[in-house]
């Protein structure tokens, strides 16, 4: 379930003419889940946001870091396909 502070970044974003994509988190993380730090993504004018939202004023110090050591030197555009038969269609988009 989402937050009401993802719904209402997501509202700003999209009347700000973003178009904008989320990702769901479990509630309880199952054991050697990797917690990523951003759940909502937003694209305009070539302009890509990696957006962490959080529902409270302090934002935890390893978070923070976390996405301050996080370095984007290279975007890869991909869609993946699973085929019936098994195989699976990789096609890297310019």
């Amino acid at each position: 379930m989402r937050s009401k502070y993802e719904l209402k970044t997501q509202k700003e974003l999209q009347a700000q003419g973003f178009k904008t994509d989320y990702k769901i988190r479990p509630r309880i993380n199952p054991r050697g889940y990797n917690v990523d730090y951003f759940n909502i993504l937003a694209y305009k004018d070539g302009e890509l946001k990696l957006i962490a939202v959080k529902g409270h004023e302090n934002v935890p110090g390893e978070l923070r870091r976390g996405i301050e050591e996080f370095k984007v030197t290279k975007v890869v555009k991909e869609i993946w396909v699973y085929r019936k038969n098994g195989t699976v269609k990789r096609e890297v988009l310019a």
